[in-house]
């Protein structure tokens, strides 16, 4: 996975970015101070964006 939710050693939740190695952005909001909840959903959304846009990406390589 791309994205994965982490608690910071203050006890609040962020959605780091493995590919970049930083936080990860969401509309212009670095995804930081979050509750377990919403870091584990925003993350989760993150995945499934990322891979919606590899397999776009796949196919327009392929020509399907």
């Amino acid at each position: 996975m791309r994205f994965v939710a982490v608690q910071d050693p203050t006890g609040s939740w962020a959605v780091f970015d493995t590919v970049n190695e930083e936080p990860a952005e969401f509309a212009g909001r670095v995804l930081i101070g979050l509750t377990s909840h919403e870091a584990q959903w925003l993350a989760a959304a993150a995945n499934n964006e990322a891979g919606r846009r590899g397999a776009d990406s796949r196919e327009s390589h392929t020509g399907r």
